[in-house]
């Protein structure tokens, strides 16, 4: 009857994973990149309710019930971006303690137990099980990083359960169905430039904690199955806990993930730099395995970490080189767009501050910006020499679909300023604006500093100079030291200025910020939710400012050449000089 059970819960697990497996394949190639992505974290969250449904053992059901329940806040929390919904998974957690396994005892080695009281076991098991979907959220602001030390530490915590002479028949389904799943929506989790996102580090939290509490109430000794989580999340946990402290005692905050951002600092590249984190993580994971369960079954436990590491930088170094792959495919007209993330960009420009680049600019090109660049050469230049060339338009990025040449990720230039102010508030990078009417950038910087607690703002400078006072201006931008340089002079005036100017300022990283600065500082308002999925930004921000109608009207000349390019029938003829070049 064991047996048969097993067996029956494999063949279910497995049709599951192969309904999965197709329609990833099936829906890949009709829907856009964050749909596509979107749909792969739906099918995934079904998966798992599939099986708890299926399941036989009451405590496996509410398990995946919570990891589900959880799931639903985190695409809460991706759906209403700005709100702290993460007090609703302590909620999950008292479901999760009153109604399934809890931590009841305290075995340690020499057998001896501690039994908890009834409030105590809640209010533990509760936390326990509340904290580790915060703890994945936090670990996820790396992209690659969460997913890649959840399939670690998946595997090592499933290895001990397997090892274990205990029966943990309901455990060792959870490990086999989570195992399953990663294999069959690998890609989603194994990679160097992508975040798993609110929601599957929701799922995967709940259920790898509830996955340590199963040992505790069925005998085994609570260091085996407890020791080993925090031995495998020990270094994000004391980075965790010198960042808290840092930001509410020193001016200077850490931030999180402390080493990663040293690797970086060294001349480390990301792929390189996570993975050589989570190894290190699955080494002192194991080094608490040894402690606890002894030599032998360590040396598997070992073997088990050293097979992964081979192979998932097998799929690391091929995610990087697909990316790149992506990046050296020709744009449009000449131009290149930089096929990435918005998570990778920041990233990038985080490497840039870190290592002391010398400068690095950022273009967000848009329709128009594109059909200006077949009459604009030096325009066309400055695109093609930037560090960074984000899709910002919904028109441009239609249009490189249409060409073949598709990106994973719309990059607006509103939603990326502010995630680099954010990252900047944990960094202690100083930001500089300049442009907008008079007191639009000084706006602008008080309400983002007000949205991220501790952004240093350098200073600021309205949009209305002469060419004269352009010296004194890079002088006060080099003397405050500022690392960001946000311009908001209007294309393709602003970058101009800064392929003239931004070494001169001193600032490491500049990007033209066009209407940004009139949407962050309440001057003008960002199309609604639904504005935005129909492709009609353009529209909503022309009937705040009626006078870009002129602008408007050059759509359909930028559809025109679009399609006449798609025909082959454009004879548009770029300099092919930088054909070659890489953009990472």
């Amino acid at each position: 009857m064991f047996y048969n059970s097993y067996t029956v819960m494999v063949l279910l697990v497995l049709f599951i994973a192969a309904i999965c497996i197709f329609i990833q394949k099936f829906f890949k190639k009709y829907l856009e990149s964050d749909q596509y992505y979107y749909l792969k974290d739906i099918t995934l969250v079904a998966a798992w309710a599939l099986c708890g449904i299926w399941a036989s053992d009451r405590s496996l059901k509410i398990t995946i019930a919570a990891g589900v329940a959880a799931a639903c806040i985190g695409f809460c929390q991706k759906v209403t971006k700005g709100k702290n919904l993460r007090f609703l998974y302590f909620i999950v957690g008292l479901g999760f303690s009153l109604f399934g396994p809890r931590i009841a005892f305290v075995e340690f080695a020499q057998g001896e137990y501690y039994y908890l009281s009834y409030f105590a076991s809640i209010a533990i098991s509760t936390l326990w099980i509340g904290i580790f979907p915060i703890f994945f959220q936090e670990i996820d602001e790396i992209p690659g990083m969460c997913g890649l030390l959840l399939t670690v530490s998946w595997t090592l915590v499933s290895i001990v359960i397997m090892l274990s002479s205990q029966n943990l028949m309901e455990a060792v389904q959870l490990c086999i169905i989570g195992m399953v799943l990663i294999l069959a929506f690998w890609s989603r989790h194994i990679h160097a430039y992508r975040r798993l996102t609110e929601p599957l580090t929701a799922l995967w939290g709940t259920l790898f904690a509830g996955l340590s509490i199963f040992g505790v109430s069925k005998g085994v000794a609570f260091y085996t199955l407890a020791v080993l989580p925090l031995g495998l999340f020990m270094l994000p946990l004391i980075e965790t806990s010198i960042s808290v402290m840092s930001a509410a005692f020193s001016p200077k905050p850490t931030g999180n993930l402390i080493l990663y951002r040293k690797l970086l600092s060294k001349g480390m590249d990301h792929a390189t730099a996570v993975h050589t984190v989570v190894m290190v993580c699955a080494l002192i994971g194991c080094l608490a395995a040894f402690i606890q369960i002894g030599s032998a079954s360590s040396l598997v436990l070992l073997a088990g970490a050293i097979s992964i590491f081979i192979i998932t930088w097998v799929f690391f170094r091929y995610s990087t080189s697909s990316v790149r792959r992506q990046s050296r495919r020709p744009g449009l007209w000449g131009i290149r767009v930089d096929n990435i993330s918005l998570n990778y960009a920041i990233t990038h420009v985080q490497h840039s501050i870190n290592k002391g680049t010398e400068h690095c600019m950022i273009v967000t090109p848009d329709a128009l910006a594109a059909l200006r660049s077949r009459t604009d050469e030096r325009y066309r230049k400055i695109i093609r020499n930037a560090d960074l060339v984000l899709p910002d338009g919904a028109g441009l990025i239609a249009a490189l679909k249409i060409l073949h040449t598709p990106i994973q990720e719309r990059i607006p230039g509103v939603e990326f300023t502010e995630h680099i102010c954010k990252r900047a508030a944990y960094e202690g990078w100083g930001i500089w604006f300049l442009g907008g009417a008079p007191g639009t950038a000084e706006a602008a910087a008080r309400k983002l500093a007000e949205k991220y607690e501790g952004l240093k703002i350098s200073g600021t400078r309205n949009g209305y100079f002469e060419d004269d006072e352009t010296d004194k201006i890079c002088s006060d931008i080099r003397e405050s030291n500022a690392k960001i340089l946000f311009v908001g002079l209007g294309v393709p005036k602003q970058e101009y200025w800064l392929e003239e100017n931004l070494d001169k300022s001193g600032a490491t990283v500049g990007m033209g910020i066009g209407g940004t600065m009139d949407v962050i500082s309440g001057k003008l308002k960002r199309a609604p939710r639904i504005w935005q999925i129909l492709c009609l930004e353009w529209l909503y921000r022309t009937i705040q400012e009626p006078w870009r109608w002129r602008r408007i009207l050059k759509l359909p000349v930028f559809a025109l050449y679009v399609m006449l390019t798609a025909l082959h029938i454009d004879k548009f003829n770029y300099d092919r000089r930088d054909e070659n070049t890489e953009i990472y």
